[in-house]
């Protein structure tokens, strides 16, 4: 038996297990097992060489382990080594781990799926790890100039000297006026659920553009989100977080299993099919 996990804390909301499940009933794959465990910051070093980690050929690593991931990995992937974080530890045959990034994959493809598969312009709301990863996307995407928007400016710096690294020209909006951000080809909404509704009721106000970019919202469940429902309410395009992390998990799959590509109709519906009965239990509870 091949066994898998994803790890990170807290680890209990994680879809990864019905995503990669899904996928092996499609494939009638039944030598494979993927499991969830909890490592909280700072311990997966002392995971990764537990008699638990040697039974597993590879992990999926959520936050807020990404970085702890690529640190401890001894070979990287392109991606990983430009952002420094990875969502995905592969067991090599000596024992030790390559770390790769498919979260940039994800977003790309996403948005692809929506009509924007390559950009000028990329407009980023936040200023986190998915906030990297959707500068890095936008590079990926033909993007030569980024318009950042987040809350705490300091931290957009960040996003700054990455779009140095990946040759975007990188233009901080203060937030108060965020929603210039939609002047870009296509916008990733990395923001939690306040932040989001936040700039939800800013934009609410003022009228938006006649032209929306296609939005990526990261946020899923519930679906919509506060951004997601405004701008689709006025006519733009909106791919969730769901589609993001399907298309993210396509590519641990075929690292993982060595396939082709994964059955991501198959995995999406059973994503769907998890988050109605999770719903149901929030309301029946």
């Amino acid at each position: 038996m091949r066994r898998f996990a994803v790890i990170g804390s807290p680890i209990g909301h994680s879809l990864s297990p019905v995503l990669h499940s899904a996928a092996y009933r499609a494939l009638g794959i039944e030598d494979a097992h993927y499991g969830r465990i909890e490592v909280p910051a700072g311990a997966l070093a002392d995971f990764l060489g537990s008699a638990q980690a040697r039974e597993l050929e590879g992990l999926s690593v959520t936050m807020p382990g990404k970085p702890e991931a690529f640190a401890l990995a001894s070979a990287h992937d392109a991606i990983s080594d430009a952002l420094e974080v990875s969502n995905t530890l592969l067991r090599r045959p000596d024992g030790s781990w390559r770390a790769e990034n498919h979260d940039v994959h994800g977003i790309a493809a996403a948005l692809a799926d929506h009509g924007a598969s390559a950009v000028a312009v990329i407009g980023v709301l936040g200023s986190g790890a998915t906030a990297a990863s959707a500068l890095a996307a936008g590079a990926r995407m033909g993007a030569a100039r980024a318009l950042v928007s987040a809350r705490d400016p300091q931290r957009a710096q960040g996003l700054v000297e990455l779009g140095q690294r990946l040759s975007v020209a990188v233009d901080l909006v203060p937030w108060e006026r965020s929603d210039e951000v939609l002047e870009a080809d296509a916008v990733v909404s990395a923001l939690s659920l306040p932040g989001a509704e936040a700039v939800a009721s800013a934009w609410a106000g003022p009228s938006l553009p006649a032209e929306l970019p296609v939005l990526l919202d990261a946020l899923y469940d519930p679906w919509p989100p506060p951004l997601a429902a405004l701008l689709a309410q006025c006519g733009a395009e909106v791919a969730s977080g769901l589609e993001m992390l399907v298309h993210q998990a396509d590519m641990q799959l075929r690292s993982m299993l060595g396939i082709a590509e994964a059955p991501r109709e198959a995995m999406l519906a059973a994503a769907r099919a998890e988050l109605r009965g999770r719903a149901s239990a929030r309301t029946t509870g």
